[in-house]
């Protein structure tokens, strides 16, 4: 349970995040067969699809917001909905108060498709070097979306925005577990 929790944590928040500069990150939550895995059941991941304002086909549409369209392709209500508000809320300020810090780490970096986990994890580790604390977390999230934006706007990166997403749940579920849970958990 808390695994799916935190997948679907990071994805809310990375779909905010890349909805504020106009990207549609889709999060399926339809579940396929997938014969890979015996047959098992999966959730596929989410895609990014386009950026809004490049998908404009004249319609009745085009003018109709990010939110209302994330809203349409993913119409479940959400049981986390409190957790991703004080979420967003919190990442929202960090961002306000650090966006240029954050997205010129995210620049030095130089991320590739094959550096691009390593660097990601060594900041990350960095981060959270000298312990563990909410601040910290909000800070990993913010990091994460920032990578995911920056990785958006370059056209043969956009498939890591998937692969920051599986490696920030692995951190959710590895490494910060316990401490979120002694902590009170979500």
């Amino acid at each position: 349970m808390a695994s799916e929790c935190n997948r679907n944590i990071v994805e809310k928040y990375i779909c905010h995040k890349l909805s504020k500069r106009g990207y549609v990150w889709r999060c399926d939550n339809v579940r396929d067969e997938d014969a890979a895995n015996n047959g098992s059941i999966v959730s596929p991941p989410p895609t990014l699809v386009h950026r809004c304002r490049e998908a404009s086909t004249g319609g009745p549409d085009d003018n109709e917001s990010v939110p209302n369209l994330r809203r349409r392709l993913n119409p479940q209500p959400d049981p986390h909905a409190a957790i991703h508000r004080v979420l967003r809320e919190a990442g929202d300020e960090l961002e306000r108060l650090y966006q240029p810090d954050f997205t010129e780490m995210s620049r030095q970096l130089y991320l590739t498709s094959t550096t691009a986990q390593r660097r990601f994890a060594e900041v990350i580790d960095e981060l959270f070097r000298d312990g563990v604390n909410w601040g910290r977390i909000i800070a990993f999230f913010e990091f994460g979306g920032t990578v995911c934006v920056e990785c958006a706007a370059k056209e043969d990166m956009t498939s890591q925005v998937d692969n920051i997403a599986e490696w920030m749940t692995e951190y959710l579920n590895g490494p910060l577990n316990s401490w979120i849970k002694d902590n009170g958990g979500w």
